[in-house]
């Protein structure tokens, strides 16, 4: 097939990305891959256990999903941006940094910072101090992973890329599982705060071992693949550079001005929204919520420029990424404030233990689907896969809206997992399938990752002040009923768009 740079010049005509890679046997795929055990055995934990009941032990619970969005929307919005960021530098490394490899160095890197600020984390006395340690976590963390991502495609074979993803998607959850039974083990947020201080110490002591020690399993084990100067760097990007440039290769002229006018528009943008609440035209006023949502939609169409996102010329990429958004959507929607919906809604004695139970149902089940549909997935198409899980969570989600019985809630967790592990284990390969540049898989795998970041940055902004308004007016249960109803018309969307994804035909 005919290869075309992300400038729109033919490169050469090449085979198909990955089909004439070496085949790998499963422990080198294993070891490859198994660093994303620990980054989900850290996220899990935190974003699931530890910092909602950090959140809830500062602030209690009418201000609780306020505080909790506060925290979450600028690290993942650091994460927006810093992924494919990492991600575009590991792609153009080269000279004695690269002879031990484009992507290694930064995995090293980022997970010695994000050390400093899980303790920084742990040390934190109030919510704008948790909040700046939060901001570093990201963006240490995405320093690591956005290369890290880009090993898979990088020596995976194509005709593997199932497997590849299936072994991903079965670490990916048991990374969860535990995650969040450690986390559960040691956090409750009843205990005296001298108690609960010490047990957040070792949960955090815990994450920081696993990170160290799995990541120093794939950067010590993987080899990664020799590449000369003229596939490292896209044909556009070497003649744009001048000999002797004082900027590296990456940073052209285009790239400044999509910066500068990315920052212009959402100043105007900030303007325009400041006027019409300074006129209070028809009486409506547009809250700071809504405002810190469209400042970063806006943030996210420069991001997207920056790093030369172009849906007309990539359309399967785009829809892969619009699909993965709208299914994120409606996994943070619950994954978020699941810990409140136990302890508000349910009533759960030791709402950390039951949030932990869930999950670890949802995982147990995932494992069971997560093998299964990555090798269905190289069989019988990607798509029937996404069709599937979309189905099992959305209805989840109407479980959550009909009921509230712990032992009901638990046993849909089992259902939800069926579906959530479908869509993992497919999630990377149908990515890979449709990335548009040979020579910038980090990045492209980064510019993916927004569509993971930006359902982290939107459903806190909208679910938090909604569930905290509907408490403090006597209405909890129906401020949780809407936020699940969103839910489902997320993960519903999600299975309708994927059939738009032509480069995937089943």
């Amino acid at each position: 097939m005919t290869v075309v740079d992300q400038g729109g010049d033919t490169l050469s005509s090449q085979p198909e990305a990955g089909s004439s890679l070496a085949e790998l046997h499963w422990g080198q795929i294993i070891a490859i891959s198994i660093f994303w055990f620990a980054l989900n055995f850290h996220w899990a934990a935190i974003g699931t256990i530890i910092l909602p009941s950090q959140v809830f032990k500062l602030v209690g619970q009418l201000h609780q999903g306020e505080a909790l969005a506060y925290i979450l929307v600028p690290g993942a919005f650091v994460a927006l941006i810093t992924n494919p960021l990492w991600g575009m530098v590991s792609d153009h490394t080269r000279g004695r940094l690269a002879r031990w490899g484009r992507r290694r160095p930064y995995i090293l890197a980022g997970t010695l910072l994000n050390i400093g600020g899980l303790i920084w984390m742990a040390l934190a006395p109030d919510i704008p101090s948790l909040a700046l340690a939060y901001i570093l976590v990201q963006f240490s963390s995405n320093m690591a992973q956005a290369p890290f991502h880009a090993l898979l495609p990088d020596i995976v074979p194509s005709n593997q890329r199932g497997l590849a993803s299936g072994i991903m998607g079965f670490l990916l959850i048991t990374g969860n599982i535990g995650g969040v039974l450690t986390a559960s083990m040691f956090v409750d947020a009843s205990k005296p705060l001298s108690q609960y201080q010490q047990s957040l110490w070792m949960i955090y002591t815990i994450i920081i071992i696993v990170l160290v020690a799995f990541m120093l399993i794939t950067i010590l084990v993987v080899k990664e693949r020799a590449l000369s100067s003229a596939t490292t760097t896209p044909y556009k990007e070497r003649s744009e550079t001048a000999p002797g440039s004082r900027f590296p290769g990456w940073l052209t002229r285009a790239r400044i001005v999509t910066v500068g006018g990315t920052l212009l528009a959402a100043l105007l943008t900030w303007g325009l929204i400041a006027g019409w609440n300074a006129v209070h035209i028809g009486g409506l006023q547009i809250n700071n919520d809504i405002l810190q949502v469209v400042l970063e939609l806006v943030a996210t169409v420069g991001i997207l420029r920056l790093f030369e996102f172009r849906p007309r010329s990539n359309p399967d990429f785009a829809w892969v990424l619009f699909t993965r958004l709208l299914m994120m959507m409606g996994i943070y929607t619950i994954q978020t404030f699941l810990q409140y919906y136990m302890r508000d809604v349910v009533q759960a004695a030791h709402p950390e233990q039951q949030t932990s139970n869930f999950t670890i149902v949802v995982a147990l089940t995932s494992l069971i689907s997560a093998f299964a549909a990555g090798w269905l997935s190289d069989h019988y198409g990607r798509k029937r896969m996404v069709y599937l899980s979309g189905s099992f969570m959305a209805l989840v989600g109407l479980v959550f809206v009909v009921t509230h019985s712990l032992l009901i809630v638990t046993i849909s967790g089992a259902i939800f997992g069926l579906g959530y592990g479908a869509y993992q284990s497919v999630d990377w390969a149908l990515v890979a399938d449709v990335l548009p540049s040979r020579q910038n898989y980090a990045r492209d795998m980064g510019v993916w990752n927004i569509s993971l970041a930006l359902p982290q940055i939107i459903a806190p902004v909208l679910g938090g002040p909604l569930i905290d308004a509907f408490a403090r007016s006597g209405h909890t249960v129906q401020g949780y009923q809407i936020l699940f109803l969103m839910a489902i018309v997320y993960c519903v969307l999600g299975t309708i768009t994927v059939r738009y994804i032509r480069g995937v035909t089943r």
